[in-house]
């Protein structure tokens, strides 16, 4: 095929993917089957015939597209909304992930003939629910949880790919050298979540306070500095042995809940990205599979599928969340709506690139078993949500709606957060007593731990949080400086 057919091939279908968005969420239909299907349409199976068998090259896409995607859903997590479900996350996206691990494992060593350890590879792969299903099927259809319930979902989704990998890359390992000392494997676990930790925290830390001191002169360069960020953290922390979805997942969740100069352009290009990635992503994955294949591991797949959604899954959730008190409705809720999707199949290639005898199968099961997810629980989830009565009624519109959704709204003006350092000169001064520039307003301040709208004779105090507005940036910041105000 020429190349300006393939680019009108790609394009067009990138469009339809846009536009078939809009209408499939209507009917609760999760718009990640088009981006697959279409991969399956245009591959070695499918009616246009592209033939492409390449796992390396789809484990380098998936796993770039993968870092964009974790990287905005750290940046779209919000702490103060979330902060109190932060331990129950962590709880799920580690020993959740372990025992859906040993579950899957378990069952699929009754229904297949691979050995237990390439078993437990499989589940490995299998145990993560997805960031990317998750994150798309909760926005395309307009679905607004209420309380904990959605950041719950995001969090665990963001942060339990780290986790599966971890396990991946070990029982990979395993299988290829069963004579692996366990010093060696507490070695590698160790290393891979203190790096990637140390990286993402460092790289998160700096980079706020890089993009609140660097005065570019194009706008459009910031965005593009937080692809180079996201870049770097990927081959950087691999090439150090770190865990670089763990980084990059932590980096984006300093850098969303900082404030920084562009923030909301910053946010708003990156949820484009995101969007992009996935289709990416997915198109790849659905090139990459021979559906043809798939009938050989059906049956097997269909069972661990159903004994995983129904059973295992489950299992992980409900004992963990009961620790924490959480009631059952919202137990049952979590339990039943952990995706398999892209993640799961882009770790599926690793066998494949490992040369481990059975890596076809295991990437046919695990295929079949994140289809078979998607479908059953991205089309449950949103009447599985209104029959418990976990769908906000109040606005029905947006999940996590918050002030960057109305970005587009008021682009010209801009809103800066900021603490009253210690040695502030606006220390004990009343607002009234303070000289402020021509158009720069303080919105709001938090004092002990709450907002309030100031007045007058409101004083500023060390430490105080300010959120600031102005219709020119350039005099906010000059005051922000003027004043000793810190991001």
């Amino acid at each position: 095929m020429e190349t300006q057919y393939l680019i009108i091939l790609i394009s067009v279908l990138m469009l339809f993917c846009i536009f078939a968005s809009k209408y499939l969420s209507r009917f609760g239909v999760s718009i990640l089957l088009v981006f697959i299907g279409i991969g399956m349409f245009m591959g070695s199976d499918g009616l246009i015939g592209i033939y492409f068998d390449n796992p390396a090259l789809t484990k380098e896409i998936g796993n770039i597209a993968l870092c964009f995607i974790l990287f905005y859903g750290g940046m779209d997590f919000k702490w103060r909304m979330g902060k109190n479900i932060i331990a129950q996350g962590i709880a799920l996206s580690t020993v959740g992930v372990l025992i859906t691990t040993l579950g899957v494992g378990a069952i699929a060593y009754y229904v297949t003939n691979m050995s237990i350890l390439e078993c437990m590879l499989l589940g490995a792969i299998a145990s993560s629910t997805d960031a990317a299903s998750v994150f798309s099927t909760l926005r395309s259809q307009k679905i607004t949880l209420k309380g904990r319930l959605a950041p719950l979902l995001e969090f665990e989704s963001g942060s339990n790919d780290p986790m599966a990998y971890l396990l991946t890359v070990v029982l990979i390992s395993l299988n290829l050298n069963p004579g692996i000392t366990t010093g060696e494997v507490a070695l590698l676990l160790f290393t891979e979540i203190a790096f990637g930790l140390v990286v993402g925290l460092l790289a998160g830390y700096f980079s706020v306070r890089l993009l609140n001191r660097i005065r570019l002169d194009v706008d459009g360069f910031y965005p593009i500095f937080g692809i180079a960020l996201v870049l770097f953290l990927y081959a950087f922390t691999m090439t150090i042995g770190g865990n670089f979805f763990l980084a990059i997942f932590v980096a984006g969740l300093i850098i969303g809940n900082s404030s920084f100069i562009l923030k909301m352009r910053f946010i708003r290009f990156f949820d484009g990205q995101s969007w992009l990635m996935q289709i990416i992503l997915f198109v790849t994955l659905g090139l990459q599979v021979f559906p043809s294949q798939l009938g050989e591991v059906a049956i097997s797949s269909l069972i661990i599928s159903l004994v995983l959604i129904l059973v295992i899954r489950p299992l992980a959730v409900i004992p963990i969340l009961s620790l924490f008190k959480v009631p059952m409705k919202e137990q049952l809720f979590v339990s039943l709506v952990g995706f398999r999707g892209a993640a799961s199949i882009v770790f599926a290639t690793y066998p494949l690139i490992a040369g481990i005898g059975v890596a076809d199968e295991i990437f046919n099961i695990i295929f079949f078993i994140a289809l078979s997810s998607i479908i059953i629980q991205g089309t449950l989830l949103r009447p599985l949500a209104r029959k418990l009565g976990f769908v906000e009624s109040a606005s029905r519109d947006y999940v996590l709606k918050h002030f960057n959704d109305y970005s587009d709204e008021i682009d010209d003006i801009q809103v800066l957060g900021v603490y009253a350092s210690f040695d502030s000169p606006a220390i004990g001064y009343r607002l009234d007593e303070l000289v402020m520039p021509k158009g720069v307003k303080i919105l709001a301040i938090r004092q002990h731990e709450k907002y309030i709208i100031p007045a007058g004779s409101t004083r500023i105090g060390a430490g105080n949080r300010l959120l600031l507005n102005c219709l020119d940036e350039e005099v906010l910041w000059d005051f922000c400086r003027e004043m000793k105000f810190e991001s």
